[in-house]
């Protein structure tokens, strides 16, 4: 065989070797995932914090928050409040956490800079846990959103429909309506998420996840839903949103406080609350049974959101101030310094 054939031949196979190559590439960036599935089971953030616009959120390592002193941007800093940073100059709230992702939605980037983000633009945004590759979800308004294994709930509004619910995978690549009524996906538990029905009697309902059927659970008129085992704890709406929880397994419902509650959160051990008196008002704190009452702090306050050290919460009206408590033991309100101390250095 002469040499120009052969040269010929090898330029041949080289060129088909590299166009297969080229088609398996194509083929793999088409069908791999540019996020990899969360592991079963996951969610992205606690029903209580969720329901109190979730400005905090806590995996395995961190805690993710909206600092208040400083706009609400999106901070990380460990459980105990040290090596705090800064993570995107934006106005977040309803931050997730899931596999190496954060998913956290921007209400208003009216003074955002850097990272790639554009001046005035709101929605559901994804980025690692360093705040970078930033994705967008959704550019619509939403609310009350939580991840749930590898699905965004929220709640979705246009002007055509009002208040929807919405999912979206992860990717941003799949966005329906999964509900055209006003449903918080909040209280979720497990691969369910309990709700109340706005539209009809105000029974606590349940959406199963897996194939988002919806049916009631309980006919008895109950707000914020939290489940936790056995128990689900609600503001019951036909007596004056006292706090009470429903057994499931004894069909039974106990109150828990004579106070008309304006928003709880909870962790294994305590429920804290805003209690709603023209007189007295007063964050308070419960025991799990309703045991104990105590004080927290005199006065109104929202936005209660727990870590696995801290109750953090905001003063009714003031969106620029963050006070915290040690979330077990004694009661000790300071101001969360540290959140504003971090500006001055």
């Amino acid at each position: 065989m002469k040499k120009s054939n052969k040269s010929s031949i090898i330029f041949i196979v080289i060129v088909a070797v590299i166009f297969l190559l080229a088609i398996a590439f194509l083929i793999i960036s088409k069908t791999a995932k540019a996020v990899p599935d969360n592991p079963p089971g996951t969610i992205g953030n606690t029903p209580g914090n969720i329901y109190n616009s979730g400005y905090f959120c806590e995996d395995d390592k961190h805690v993710y928050f909206a600092n208040s002193y400083d706009e609400n941007s999106l901070y990380v800093m460990n459980p105990d409040e040290t090596e705090m940073k800064k993570l995107i100059t934006a106005n977040v709230k309803y931050i997730n956490t899931g596999g190496k992702y954060l998913y956290y939605y921007m209400s208003d980037s009216g003074s955002s800079t850097g990272l790639g983000f554009v001046r005035r633009v709101m929605g559901i945004y994804r980025s690692n846990k360093k705040g970078k590759q930033v994705t967008t979800i959704s550019r619509d308004p939403s609310l009350d959103m939580i991840l749930i294994n590898n699905d965004l709930y929220y709640q979705h509004y246009d002007n055509k429909n009002a208040v929807t619910l919405y999912k979206c995978d992860t990717e941003g690549k799949k966005e329906t309506m999964v509900s055209k009524e006003i449903i918080s996906p909040a209280g979720v538990y497990e691969d369910k998420i309990y709700f109340t029905n706005q539209k009809d009697n105000l029974f606590l309902m349940v959406l199963d996840t897996k194939d988002d059927s919806i049916s009631e659970f309980k006919n008895y008129k109950m707000w914020d839903p939290i489940r936790v085992d056995d128990y689900i704890y609600f503001l019951d709406i036909s007596n004056d949103l006292k706090l009470c929880r429903y057994s499931i397994s004894n069909d039974s419902i106990d109150i828990l406080t004579n106070d008309r509650v304006d928003c709880y959160n909870l962790n294994s051990q305590y429920i804290y609350y805003q209690s709603n008196s023209t007189e007295n008002p007063a964050l308070k704190r419960i025991s799990i049974d309703g045991a104990v009452e105590e004080i927290v702090a005199e006065g109104n306050y929202t936005a209660i959101n727990i870590t696995s050290e801290y109750v953090y919460f905001r003063p009714f009206g003031n969106e620029y101030v963050t006070y915290k408590t040690p979330a077990y033991g004694s009661i000790r309100v300071q101001e969360f310094d540290a959140a504003r101390d971090i500006l001055m250095q």
